[in-house]
């Protein structure tokens, strides 16, 4: 093991464990925690030793601004790595204005830039538009109903799904937006059926989505409905049951059953550290691991963590992560992604799709006020 100085860079992670998407905590501060071993065994961050500071992502945006703004002045620490909702990032992005590196690590609509922000997320470019062309290539899909929840995520991924489901000549014939915790989704399902859909685009979330899964795979009169799920992953498929995730797929670049050479030495990791009993190591879990990773790859990159080094040194930097090698652009982190089934309790790998670069052609420029003018 190198020696490291013993003056401890304090990171904090911002994980959700409340909230709607509580359900991908634990598998998320696992993850986190087993970066933080392999990046301080591997010498730590510019040479010292990296400590994490756990806050909850779950609650409103001025929580979790709140939250954050204590973690900075209070608790010292001087890189953020978050895992959360869109209003929260957003949020956050305005609040910090620059001030630390913030690395965000969930999915999200994509199409957005700001300073010293590093996503490592998969955006619709990546998993979205290949599922949608994977399902008319395969499932024939050809009419489709939209379901999401009512906010700034899956609407503005709907935008980017209408222009992919026109690309191959589908349509949409249906389309709605409900508020977080809807419980009843029959209503919902029964319009699905009179519409004509032959598939379905889950814009759902954590509890949301298990709910609405649950109802519609009890139903036999949507049976030969596909369901494609952009959000899906293992704890999400353990709620909604086997028996119910008939005809359910989604696009990721990381499922626990990855059989690449790199998924399967993170798997190996991870069981040797938390045991076979731990929570799934999914998607949105790995992207906190690859979160820290990002953030000690950039400062090893730039010799800082002074955000204006780490941008200057952003672009072109490269990384081995669960997923493969990544490489960023325009500050997020491009990956390999793959078409997935569930099957059981597992999202298996019915095809790769290749690399994808996460980055859109046309990304909307956010500069906060301490980085410069818009």
């Amino acid at each position: 093991m190198v020696h490291l100085v013993q003056n401890t860079i304090r990171i904090g992670l911002l994980t959700p464990q409340s909230g709607p998407i509580g359900l991908f905590g634990p598998s998320s501060i696992n993850c986190a925690k087993l970066a933080a071993d392999e990046i301080n065994s591997a010498g730590g961050l510019l040479g010292r030793p990296i400590s994490l500071v756990f806050g909850d992502a779950g609650g409103s945006p001025q929580t979790v601004v709140d939250k954050t703004s204590q973690m900075i002045e209070g608790e010292h620490v001087q890189a953020i790595v978050g895992s959360h909702v869109s209003p929260n990032r957003e949020a956050l992005i305005r609040a910090l204005g620059g001030r630390v590196p913030y690395v965000y690590t969930t999915q999200y609509e994509g199409g957005r830039y700001a300073f010293g922000v590093f996503m490592c997320g998969e955006t619709p470019d990546q998993h979205l538009r290949p599922l949608i062309e994977w399902f008319r290539s395969n499932r024939d899909a050809r009419k489709w109903y939209v379901v999401g929840n009512d906010y700034n995520f899956p609407r503005r991924s709907v935008r980017r799904a209408k222009d992919y489901i026109a690309s191959v000549d589908g349509e949409i014939v249906g389309e709605e937006y409900l508020s977080l915790y809807t419980k009843d989704f029959h209503p919902v399902i029964e319009r699905i059926r009179k519409s004509g859909a032959n598939a379905v685009l889950i814009y759902l979330i954590g509890t949301d989505s298990i709910i609405f899964n649950r109802q519609f795979g009890e139903n036999a009169a949507v049976a030969h409905i596909s369901r494609a799920a952009p959000v899906l992953c293992e704890n999400t498929l353990m709620g909604i049951g086997p028996e119910h995730a008939e005809g359910l797929f989604s696009c990721v670049g990381f499922t626990n059953a990855l059989n690449t050479p790199a998924g399967v030495a993170f798997r190996e990791r991870y069981l040797a550290s938390f045991g076979r009993f731990a929570p799934v190591p999914n998607r949105f879990g790995v992207s906190c691991y690859e979160g820290l990773h990002l953030l000690a790859s950039l400062a090893a990159r730039a010799q800082s963590l002074n955000v204006y080094k780490l941008q200057a040194y952003a672009d072109g930097a490269r990384m081995s992560t669960p997923r493969g090698e990544c490489a960023i652009r325009s500050n997020h982190l491009g990956a390999p992604v793959h078409i997935v089934r569930a099957s059981g309790p597992n999202l298996s790998v019915l095809e790769s799709i290749g690399y994808r670069d996460a980055a859109s052609k046309n990304v909307s420029v956010h500069w906060s006020a301490t980085a410069g003018s818009a």
